[in-house]
């Protein structure tokens, strides 16, 4: 599923493989849910279109909201992540 999603992708600086080396932390972050996947990687392709960087990378994944479902799996992963958000603007 990843590498099809992966494959899909139209970024010009994107590097081929870079979600399927992330795999393991894209299940974990998604909770193995396929829609909250697909909202993720949409959402992180559609933020690097927008800062013109066209490259998904696992710090770009960190700065997408998922659904509420997707972030009750991992709970202290989602705290750590809000955390980290009132720090910086702060």
């Amino acid at each position: 599923m990843v590498a099809t999603l992966e494959e899909s992708l139209r970024l010009h600086a994107h590097r081929p493989g870079t979600l399927l080396k992330l795999s393991t932390y894209l299940h974990d972050r998604t909770g193995g849910m396929i829609g909250s996947l697909s909202h993720l990687v949409r959402e992180a392709a559609l933020d690097t279109l927008l800062d013109g960087s066209e490259r998904i990378t696992r710090a770009s994944l960190e700065r997408v909201d998922l659904d509420e479902s997707a972030e009750q799996q991992n709970l202290p992963r989602a705290h750590r992540r809000r955390t980290r958000i009132e720090k910086r603007t702060a």
